[in-house]
């Protein structure tokens, strides 16, 4: 049950809202209030109603303490006075709202619930917000290699203008992380971010959906509902997979690009619009212009800064960062025992397609701590059968040595051969082999490569 605080210093009033109260609230009378603060130190309080005229600290002084100290509790005035300074004094404060005696008990009822619904939905908010925080956290864009640096500062570019954006890349490569970062990095960041998944709406409910429908407009309609782009408001929409979108809703789609304005559903009244529009596919969408599947209008209207993200297969240097960082966010939440994966299991992961992309990638590392996180590593034998690498013997070539042996004394040449070249540096020799350092600096472990001029012991920390 919920617990409302009731500070006033007349007996009557503190009775009158026992009295309007006590059925279906858990109850704190005060008198002043020092007896206020010491009961919201010692109880949960989940709204506060208190009367403007304290004896000693005034009611709007209180109000800024439990606003300090309290934030998440609402707090209602109340107050004979029909003066209008003390309303504007407790609103500026931050009072939810203000309620004069004597008390209507069907307004002050309803003041105490609309205050206690906004007070839970802000919480949920807060939640949800901490959740998308954690499954797209703009921290998690983890990447060296130059395509993708390059995607990462068009996105950047593009966050600082307002231009339509289309992200192009295969499922899993994480189109709408780099939507929200766009988001986040724009003017727009405190303003919502909504997504909308065009695969997964019906194309019945779609129009509905992103416009909003009026009482009447179809037979289940009892009632108004706002859309997607409301929901936005000066904020982002997000199109994920635009290319499912049906044609008839292209258009008003298309129109809302051009003219910033849209109806909703058995509607007509125009209203205006100031979101900003974010499209991502995994189509080719000129294949599908082309065949008459995908308007060509729209698709210009959209593409005014492409994105184009690259598939993990043709990023392989980053694949090892990204083992690094999604290790690092499991093991957290996980009782994880494992040191990491070892080299022979990256090796593995290295040479893998990653058909999934960093979604799989993720899926993968996630898979190994949860079966696997009690052992001192994760070793090849652990990985799925699709890599191939499980329990099988390594290949071995006609000399009799084997095929992962003749890959490693060959590219231990080229390492040897481009640290020489740039005189030891290892940033030079990087960029001569088409890789970032730290990718160089673990090749180097991995193949006990000196980095000045001694043999490296043999490493027996890892099996």
């Amino acid at each position: 049950m919920k617990q409302l605080l009731i500070v006033d210093d007349e007996r009557g009033s503190r009775e009158s809202l026992k009295a309007i109260f006590q059925t279906d609230y858990e109850l704190l009378l005060a008198q002043n209030a020092d007896q206020a603060t010491e009961m919201l130190s010692h109880s949960r309080v989940d709204l506060a109603l208190l009367d403007v005229m304290l004896p000693g600290k005034d009611g709007v002084t209180l109000l800024k303490e439990i606003q300090a100290m309290y934030p998440d509790v609402p707090v209602i005035m109340c107050s004979a006075s029909t003066e209008v300074q003390p309303v504007v004094d407790a609103v500026r404060t931050g009072a939810d709202d203000y309620i004069t005696k004597p008390f209507d008990v069907t307004a002050i009822r309803l003041a105490v619930k609309r205050a206690l619904e906004r007070s839970a939905l802000r919480r949920r908010v807060e939640v949800l917000q901490t959740e998308v925080s954690r499954e797209y956290p703009i921290d998690g864009i983890i990447g060296e290699s130059p395509a993708f640096r390059k995607a990462l500062d068009d996105a950047r570019k593009a966050a600082e203008s307002e231009a339509t954006v289309l992200i192009v890349g295969e499922s899993g490569t994480g189109k709408e992380l780099v939507a929200r970062s766009i988001h986040a990095w724009s003017t727009r960041r405190d303003d919502p971010f909504v997504p909308v998944h065009c695969a997964a709406l019906p194309e019945t409910l779609i129009e509905s959906e992103l416009f909003g429908h009026e009482r009447g407009a179809f037979t289940s309609a009892d009632k108004q509902k706002v859309g997607r782009f409301d929901l936005a408001g000066s904020g982002t929409l997000f199109f994920d997979e635009v290319s499912e979108m049906p044609l008839t809703t292209q258009v008003k789609l298309l129109r809302v690009l051009q003219e910033r304005e849209f109806m909703r559903v058995g509607g007509t009244r125009v209203i205006r619009t100031e979101a900003r529009i974010i499209g991502a596919t995994n189509r080719d969408l000129k294949e599908l212009v082309a065949e008459k599947r995908f308007r060509d209008d729209l698709y210009y209207r959209l593409s005014v800064v492409p994105v184009c993200l690259p598939p993990l297969r043709e990023r392989p240097d980053d694949i090892p960062l990204l083992i690094e960082y999604f290790f690092n966010q499991f093991a957290q939440g996980l009782t994880v025992q494992t040191r990491g994966f070892a080299p022979e299991a990256v090796d593995i992961m290295l040479r893998y397609t990653w058909p999934g992309n960093i979604r799989e990638l993720r899926n993968v590392i996630e898979r190994m701590l949860v079966l696997h996180g009690k052992n001192p590593w994760i070793i090849p034998e652990f990985l799925p059968e699709e890599f191939g690498g499980g329990s099988r013997a390594a290949p071995v070539a006609d000399d009799g040595q084997s095929l992962q042996a003749a890959v490693n004394e060959y590219e231990r040449a080229l390492i040897e051969r481009a640290l020489n070249a740039a005189g030891g540096v290892q940033t030079r020799a990087a960029k001569a082999l088409g890789t970032t350092r730290r990718i160089l600096k673990y090749r180097m472990e991995k193949l006990n490569i000196p980095a000045n001029g001694q043999p490296r012991k043999a490493n027996t920390s890892t099996p």
